[in-house]
């Protein structure tokens, strides 16, 4: 399966779908400092915890501090059959909108 790599008004649009979560994929702290409304937290670190439990029926919105950490996320959850997409400049660019 293939994942995608979009720029903030794609991420902005994917938002609103009933099927999208968007997931934060920085550290707790960094979450709690700010975050995309709607957001839910699973670290980077842990993802692969979580793997299991999301559901296939989502498309999963990824976001880290710049991009890098989630384009890996991307790549690993489209590899095990999940749709997912990856914000391009990652809150950076959600916070400048």
């Amino acid at each position: 399966m293939e994942f995608q790599t979009i720029g903030i008004r794609e991420f902005n649009q994917y938002r609103k779908r009933p099927d999208a979560w968007v997931i934060d994929l920085r550290s707790k702290e960094e979450f709690e400092e700010v975050h995309v409304e709607g957001a839910r937290n699973i670290p980077y670190e842990e993802l692969g915890m979580y793997k299991k439990y999301l559901p296939k029926d989502k498309l999963y919105l990824l976001y880290c501090d710049r991009g890098s950490s989630s384009l890996l996320a991307a790549k690993e959850l489209s590899r095990e059959g999940i749709r997912a997409a990856t914000l391009a400049g990652g809150i950076q660019a959600a916070l400048q909108k």
